[in-house]
C-alpha cells in the first residue's frame, strides 16, 4: 500500500540485496541513486503507476521486462524494449531559422548592440564639443 515516490535514499543502502516494491501506488521515475546498487541481484516495481526512463547501469541492465511490467507503458529503456522519446524542441512564432532557436536570439542580441552603437555614434558626435569642453574645466 506505498504510494508516492521513490524514495532516493534507497540508494544509500549499499549492501541492499533484493528491493520488491512491485503492487504498489508508486508514482513518478525511478531515482538515479538506485542505480549504484551494486550489490542488488533482485529488484520488482511493477504494477506501479512509475513513468520515465530506466537509466542504464551495469546492475540495472540485468533486470528483465518483469521487473518494470504494469506500470502503464509510460516507463521507457533498455529493460522494457521502449525507447525513450526525445523531449520535444522548443518553437517560436514568427520567422526563424530551422537549424535552432539560438541563432533567433543572436539576432535579437546583434540588434539591440548594433542599434545602440550607432545611437551612442550619433549622440556623440552631436555633443562632442559640449563633451570636450566639460573635460577641460575638469583637468
Amino acid at each position: 500500500m506505498l504510494s508516492g515516490n521513490v524514495p532516493s535514499s534507497f540508494g544509500k543502502l549499499s549492501n541492499l540485496e533484493a528491493l520488491d516494491l512491485s503492487g504498489n501506488q508508486l508514482s513518478g521515475q525511478i531515482p538515479p541513486q538506485l542505480t549504484e546498487l551494486t550489490f542488488l541481484e533482485f529488484f520488482n516495481v511493477s504494477f506501479n503507476n512509475l513513468s520515465g526512463p530506466i537509466r542504464e547501469s551495469k546492475q540495472f541492465n540485468t533486470f528483465g521486462n518483469n521487473s518494470f511490467m504494469g506500470n502503464q507503458g509510460l516507463l521507457c529503456g533498455m529493460q522494457v524494449s521502449k525507447e525513450c522519446e526525445d523531449p520535444p524542441s522548443p518553437t517560436f512564432d514568427g520567422d526563424q531559422d530551422s537549424e535552432s532557436g539560438y541563432f533567433f536570439n543572436w539576432k535579437i542580441v546583434l540588434i539591440g548592440y548594433g542599434g545602440g552603437l550607432v545611437a551612442g555614434l550619433a549622440l556623440g558626435s552631436a555633443f562632442s564639443h559640449d563633451i570636450l569642453m566639460c573635460f577641460m574645466r575638469m583637468f
